[in-house]
């Protein structure tokens, strides 16, 4: 009798043993199940400068997570979808993804003129979304602006223009102490707006007079004219907040008038595309960044060399954001304690465990702020003239 109570307390000990490590580690086993996500990205139009690098980034990351034994045994199934850079379009393709393929979470889109689309959408059916591109002003936490309720499934791993922007004119203003600026901005969609919008709001604080802003539709193929505006008032820097293709047919033009002096941009200068449409003559032109190829974190010498063995060429910045979306969600369900058989509530489980991630990753290591947004080294890049960048300054967070 007294070897069987033994035996019985040791079982009991052991179960409960076994309780205290699931409980620790955020879940049993998920051996055998699938954890589908959806990427909502812009593989063509105007954002099809970054949305590609973004589905590559991610799909290694998935493989990598895959071919390691999963999250927690399970396996990603990623569903990219490109939707054509069109705000309606990314709408639609959310609703579907979120309530008829019963996808966890959404990453994307691309483009901030998409997600006050998708965004407030996914806040409203209580799926996350981890926007991994998206730059402009209320994405987080107030995706549902002029609203003062807080979004909480919604979270940026990008860096926002509103941190981007006045980095670079500052660093800019120090290096430089320039007097005088032209703004070209596309006035057709959010990111390029708010861009506009954040550089005339910073300018002033740098004691540099903004002469002009000049506004244009990204839908025009002849911007000479609104370059030839610009240049003929001979500033010190010329501003331009603008997407895909643009800056770089700016940069050429009015090199092309014999300008020489600064562009400074924002996040649609930060991929090798626009730097190499650019060419020579977008050497110099400077931006803030998210991440810099050759940072020093361990996690991103590994991310580079993995991207480059898979792709045969250099990530970027939207690649590496792309790469650290799907690292946060697949640590974040790692600890989520996910049942596989109530999908609302796997969801919001998922969403508390997001707000708690803390990995390293290409992007240094990181942990989302209370309101879902980053906190992060900021890297000042300048375009080198062949289709790469090198590193200014760095800019380390603030405690």
């Amino acid at each position: 009798m007294k070897r069987k109570r033994v035996i019985v307390g040791l079982l009991v000990a052991l179960v409960l043993a076994a309780c205290g490590t699931t409980a620790s580690s955020g879940g049993s086993s998920y051996q055998g199940k699938t954890i589908k996500l959806g990427a909502l990205l812009s593989i063509t139009g105007a954002g099809g400068v970054y949305g590609p690098q973004s589905r590559d980034g991610m799909k290694l990351a998935v493989e990598q997570i895959n071919g390691s034994g999963g999250v927690n045994g399970a396996q990603i199934d990623l569903e990219v979808r490109d939707d054509a850079s069109d705000k309606a379009q990314s709408a639609q393709q959310a609703q579907t993804m979120i309530q008829q393929d019963q996808l966890m979470a959404l990453l994307g889109p691309t483009l901030s003129n998409s997600a006050v689309g998708v965004h407030p959408l996914a806040e409203n059916l209580k799926t996350p979304i981890l926007a991994v591109s998206t730059t402009g002003i209320h994405i987080v936490p107030d995706c549902n602006f002029p609203s003062s309720a807080p979004c909480k499934y919604v979270f940026r791993d990008s860096l926002g223009e509103q941190t981007a922007i006045p980095d670079n004119i500052k660093a800019y203003s120090d290096d430089k102490h320039p007097a005088s600026g032209v703004l070209l901005v596309a006035q057709d969609d959010k990111f390029s707006s708010d861009g506009g919008q954040i550089v005339q709001d910073t300018v002033s604080k740098y004691n540099i007079n903004l002469l002009k802003v000049i506004k244009f539709s990204k839908t025009e193929a002849d911007l000479s004219p609104y370059v030839t505006q610009a240049v003929q008032l001979k500033p010190d820097v010329i501003f331009i907040t603008s997407l895909g293709g643009i800056p770089a047919k700016i940069m050429i033009e009015a090199r092309k008038q014999g300008w020489t002096g600064q562009f400074l941009g924002g996040n649609g200068f930060n991929t090798a595309t626009v730097s190499k449409q650019a060419g020579k003559s977008g050497e110099g032109a400077r931006s803030a960044s998210a991440w810099y190829i050759g940072n020093t974190f361990a996690s991103n010498a590994d991310f580079v060399s993995a991207y480059k063995q898979k792709y045969g060429s250099d990530p970027d910045q939207f690649a590496a954001q792309g790469y650290t979306g799907i690292k946060i969600i697949a640590d974040a369900a790692k600890r989520a304690g996910l049942t596989f058989s109530d999908l609302p509530g796997d969801r919001d489980k998922l969403r508390a465990a997001m707000e708690t991630v803390n990995i390293d990753t290409p992007l240094g290591p990181f942990q989302f702020t209370s309101n879902h947004d980053v906190k992060q080294t900021v890297w000042v890049i300048q375009m080198d003239g062949n289709g790469g960048f090198s590193l200014v300054h760095e800019i380390k967070p603030t405690t």
